[in-house]
């Protein structure tokens, strides 16, 4: 029951996040009056934010009896991976070949957390290309942290119900 309620919780945490990405205004248009200083202040305050959800979901999974349960918290902390950076892309449409819409900078912003990389939506301009080189360097940290705290925190009869 505990492993359904995790899942519940995770899946209503990932929903929030991706609504937050399509409802908040991150128009190019919207945001060009702003200070470039201004939006590498909200990205590194973005990168904090994830940063301490990472370390707070981490106790979490860790406490967690079952890995179901450990999977169910962690799986907020990449949705919230990838709309970070997707609302950075979004910003930066002008200085990529292929995003016009939040679905293409949703897309682009999995593609790279997963390392797939189809090619298709290109970085073109200097900052997104530091943006996405700071997702490729941020992703191997949560990858791996999310690895180590699924499978070294298993313990044989996790799996097991109990009575």
């Amino acid at each position: 029951m505990a492993e359904i309620r995790a899942w519940a919780r995770a899946l209503a945490g990932c929903a929030a996040v991706v609504g937050v990405y399509w409802i908040v205004p991150l128009h190019v248009g919207e945001l060009r009056g702003g200070h470039g200083l201004a939006r590498v202040a909200g990205t590194l305050v973005g990168l904090g934010l994830l940063t301490y959800l990472v370390a707070v979901q981490g106790r979490r999974a860790l406490r967690a009896r079952r890995i179901g349960e450990r999977l169910a918290l962690l799986a907020t902390v990449v949705t919230a991976v990838a709309v970070l950076f997707a609302s950075r892309y979004y910003t930066l449409a002008g200085q990529f070949h292929g995003i016009s819409t939040r679905l293409d900078a949703f897309y682009f912003a999995v593609a790279t957390l997963t390392t797939v990389g189809y090619g298709d939506i290109v970085p073109t301009g200097q900052a997104a290309r530091a943006v996405v080189t700071v997702q490729m360097a941020f992703d191997l940290i949560v990858i791996a942290s999310v690895l180590t705290l699924v499978l070294s925190s298993a313990r044989p009869g996790d799996d097991t119900p109990t009575s």
